[in-house]
């Protein structure tokens, strides 16, 4: 072996998802230790470490924590897998353990600037703690026995073996969250241990980011030998056909990390004979909506605790254009108990964490059918469906992406209008604190009353809009942006437009400050008055892609307008 406790026939071979986990011993001794327990509200919170692979005559420690419902004969588990950036904490397990479940979250990031435990790796492949990875995550500039991804992977695989050794376990399921997703997707197709398996967020697809699916402009990835090395050893996508257990995927449309439109062919190539589902909250970021979460809770359900729980098909979409008018037609499985159909369209935005997801109306005539006015200069859009049960559980549909013919209709200049609830606008999930991976409207974005019992929209970690980003939205020098304001409190108020550039996101800001009003207050800005925090203005407007709002204070917005 070499000193990272490889053969030699492990580091020569050519890896694939086969080859790579063929040898592997999952076996070893795990040598568990007990550092600290409480006992709290029915469940008992403890801390372990124990042994994960050798490296070369050294054991990696895992460090876990391990929740369990207390004064019971036996438990179904559920391995917890962070996002590799983020320690284990008990927000993360509460969620899980309060419905009965056993809950181990594993630590996969290892070593921070912080005191708190964490799992040990040897020096020798120090790249495995996260803050220390350098090239090792994106990149296999050797073999993939030598990154980052298979000592988190092993560190998952040793993680079972721990709840298989718990006396009181019986069905183990798995649980993924962001980057900790493509562990469980390697997990779910290489250990037959695992009864189900969530993965929320991440299906694949790393070596293509930044070369979107739809985009016809770009000039496409170029594979490497080093880009085969990763693609098939490492990426989702590449065990997902191979997965063992059924599979429930949860994601947010808009999430800048991982690629809404390629998850879709991560998804259909689960075997037909592996039972799997999706699910997308429309126009979130960091985080998933309630509907995300009831889903998640109904699938543990059904396959660790054999309850009957239905999950429909798919809805399958037919779309059409007819002149300026859009026509969706959605076909749902099991209609008899069919609770809301939504229908949303962006037009032409080729980056999926960038599209403004608008909703169709249902037509009057036909309630399969949902209509939508085209703005006129698009040559595609992006359509999908959300369908949900009586029973709870809610299915989303395929992406649709239909070419269309430009109708040269004059687009209205409304960004935002209350008239229409909270569509068309979204809450900066970035900004909002987490206590848990779902966030409901309710929680970080509301509609809030103002004088006149006017309506406006509100949002503690600030408001954005992507209409800016689509074909038909032209911002110019001359451009002014106008909206109506509302506060009861002293605000000092921030407009900020985001534009996409080499080094990252720039933000052009536009800044004021309102009293206490007793009504609303109309605000006109002109985009020339946007600056930098270096005092430049808007240079090239073509990138502009969303219109941040965020306050010092409570505000409402209404009547957002783009002239």
């Amino acid at each position: 072996m070499d000193k990272f406790g490889l053969t030699k026939k492990q580091f020569n071979s050519i890896l694939t998802k086969n080859t790579l986990w063929a040898e592997f011993d999952v076996n070893k001794s795990l040598q568990p230790s007990k550092i600290n327990e409480v006992r709290y509200d029915g469940i008992t919170y403890a801390e372990y470490f124990f042994s994960g692979r050798d490296v070369n005559g050294e054991r990696v420690r895992i460090f876990g924590m391990f929740a369990t419902p207390d004064d019971v004969k036996s438990y179904n588990a559920i391995l917890y897998l962070p996002d590799v950036s983020e320690s284990p904490s008990f927000d993360m397990i509460m969620e899980y353990a309060k419905m009965g479940y056993a809950v181990f979250a594993v630590d996969l990031c290892g070593k921070t600037d912080s005191d708190k435990k964490c799992t040990s790796y040897p020096e020798a492949i120090s790249y495995a703690n996260y803050y220390q990875r350098e090239r090792r995550m994106d990149y296999v500039d050797q073999t993939a026995y030598q990154t980052s991804w298979y000592e988190w992977v092993s560190v998952g695989r040793y993680a079972i073996s721990f709840l298989a050794s718990q006396p009181k376990v019986k069905n183990i399921g798995v649980i993924g969250v962001k980057h900790g997703s493509n562990v469980a997707w390697q997990l779910a197709a290489t250990d037959e241990r695992i009864a189900c398996s969530v993965m929320m967020f991440g299906a694949g697809w790393y070596a293509y980011r930044g070369h979107f699916k739809y985009d016809d402009s770009s000039d496409g990835l170029v594979i490497t030998d080093e880009r085969r090395r990763f693609i098939a050893a490492l990426e989702a996508h590449a065990y997902a056909q191979d997965a063992k257990c059924p599979i429930l995927y949860v994601s947010s449309t808009n999430n800048d990390s991982f690629d809404f439109d390629r998850s879709f062919d991560t998804l259909f190539r689960i075997p037909d004979k592996t039972d799997s589902y999706f699910n997308f909250a429309p126009g979130y970021n960091e985080y998933l909506d309630n509907f995300c979460k009831k889903d998640v809770e109904l699938f543990l359900k059904k396959y660790l605790n054999d309850k009957n729980t239905y999950f429909p098909e798919p809805p399958s979409l037919t779309v059409e254009q007819d002149g300026r008018y859009l026509s969706v037609r959605v076909s749902a499985d099991d209609k008899d108990n069919l609770s809301m159909v939504k229908v949303f369209v962006n037009e032409g935005v080729v980056d999926p964490a960038l599209r403004n997801w608008m909703p169709c109306e249902q037509s009057l005539k036909d309630e399969e059918e949902y209509e939508y006015v085209l703005s006129g200069e698009s040559t595609k859009i992006f359509v999908f469906a959300t369908v949900k049960y009586k029973s709870g559980v809610t299915v989303s549909s395929k992406l649709v992406c239909l070419k269309v013919i430009p109708t040269n209709s004059k687009r209205s200049g409304i960004v935002y209008t209350s008239k229409e609830g909270l569509e068309g606008i979204a809450f900066y999930d970035k900004n909002a604190t987490r206590e848990s991976i779902f966030a409901g409207p309710e929680q970080f974005i509301k509609l809030v009353k103002g004088a006149g019992d006017i309506y406006g929209a509100y949002s503690e970690c600030g408001l954005i809009s992507y209409k800016f980003g689509e074909p038909g939205c032209h911002v110019d020098e001359n451009s002014i942006i106008k909206l109506d304001v509302y506060t009861r409190e002293f605000c000092s108020l921030r407009l900020i437009f985001m534009q996409k550039s080499h080094n990252g996101v720039l933000e052009y800001c536009y800044s004021t400050e309102f009293k206490a009003n007793v009504g609303w207050k109309n605000l006109a800005v002109k985009v020339s008055d946007f600056k930098t925090v270096d005092g430049m203005g808007i240079k090239n407007f073509d990138e502009l892609y969303a219109l941040r709002i965020e306050g010092d204070g409570k505000f409402a917005v209404n009547n957002i307008l783009l002239i």
